[in-house]
């Protein structure tokens, strides 16, 4: 995996919040990338870097998981081959 990227981080739900909504952005080793998402309670996290310590170990064997199903696509899914025709 190249990056993990912190791309949500606030209190969840917005009415009457009872944890932290943490996303984070996925880059693998071949520049694909994918979205996933959890929530953490105030109980489990005191505070925001520790809302993205757990989301990050509750989420990682998914994108783990993830990351390894895209580096097995082909290269060429996503290119432009216009200049072909």
């Amino acid at each position: 995996m190249k990056s993990l990227t912190v791309s949500r981080l606030e209190n969840y739900p917005a009415d009457e919040p009872t944890g932290w909504a943490v996303g984070l952005v996925c880059t693998c080793d071949n520049d694909r990338s994918f979205y996933t998402d959890c929530t953490v309670s105030f109980e489990d996290a005191a505070d925001d870097e520790a809302a993205v310590a757990l989301a990050v170990d509750r989420l990682k064997e998914g994108i783990e998981a993830r990351c390894t199903a895209l580096q097995l696509k082909s290269a060429l899914i996503g290119n432009d081959v216009s200049d072909q025709l």
